[in-house]
């Protein structure tokens, strides 16, 4: 049961992070080309994999925010 709450919470930040910092499709190319829904998603669906993606995309999207 906790790990669907971790699971669940996590997905959440990272929605909201991703709209914090400006994320959205067209940013950058290749699988992890997503919008804030679309990581939410990936991440509630298939987290093990979604999150840490996130986690090493996401540096990539605040670069390209702090340029823009």
């Amino acid at each position: 049961m906790f790990f669907i709450l971790f699971i669940l919470v996590t997905s959440i930040w990272v929605y909201f992070d991703a709209k914090a910092i400006g994320v959205r499709k067209g940013l950058i190319k290749g699988l992890t080309d997503m919008g804030p829904g679309g990581w939410f998603v990936v991440c509630l669906g298939l987290w093990i994999v979604g999150f840490p993606a996130y986690l090493a995309t996401r540096g990539k999207y605040k670069k390209l925010m702090a340029e823009k």
